[in-house]
């Protein structure tokens, strides 16, 4: 309980088992390690900032997702290209942040059926380059939502979600009509 960057549950049938927890700086590259699964009482778990996560090709690994009481995640600079299949078992997220990783489109588990609580998603700067040719700055997997359709219209029209931040990232494709946007913001506030 006096441990920096550690919060422990004071009350209940918790009381005394980690409640929130951040890791900082570190150097790794493998996927986040299985103990993390231990820490089943946890509602808020942030990991950032993982050296060179810019060269990081890594998927989160299926121990993250056994914490199914998770309310706030955080996940940034770490390498991530790809979630583990079963990140979906986080049905209780309530804010979602994957800054600064190497995902090169929106993954599709990211949706409003697999995380109906979700209020909060932060997807920014998720853009990388690797240097190919020092000699004339040749630049290769830039990363960053390359694909046309970058911004699934899922996004959008997400009922719950009420932030959504996809700055610094190299977007590309077209953005809804102005007729579209209205038909989403008329069809969420109608609901």
């Amino acid at each position: 309980e006096h441990w920096t960057n550690v919060s422990v549950w004071k009350n209940g049938p918790d009381k005394g088992r980690v409640r929130s927890v951040q890791f900082f700086m570190f150097k790794t590259v493998e996927e986040i390690p299985f103990e993390i699964q231990y820490l089943t009482a946890a509602e808020e778990i942030i990991i950032y900032s993982n050296a060179n996560h810019f060269l990081r090709s890594l998927s989160t690994g299926e121990h993250i997702t056994k914490l199914t009481n998770l309310k706030r995640l955080t996940i940034g600079a770490y390498g991530l290209t790809s979630l583990h299949e079963n990140f979906a078992n986080l049905k209780n997220l309530e804010y979602l942040r994957l800054d600064s990783n190497n995902f090169q489109e929106i993954p599709d588990v990211i949706n409003e059926t697999n995380f109906p609580n979700l209020r909060a998603l932060e997807l920014n700067t998720n853009r990388r380059f690797t240097i190919a040719d020092l000699s004339n700055n040749t630049r290769k997997n830039i990363g960053g939502f390359e694909d046309e359709e970058s911004i699934p219209m899922r996004l959008l029209t997400w009922n719950n979600l009420d932030s959504l931040r996809l700055s610094m990232n190299y977007l590309h494709g077209t953005l809804p009509s102005d007729e579209q946007m209205r038909e989403i913001v008329t069809a969420r506030w109608t609901d």
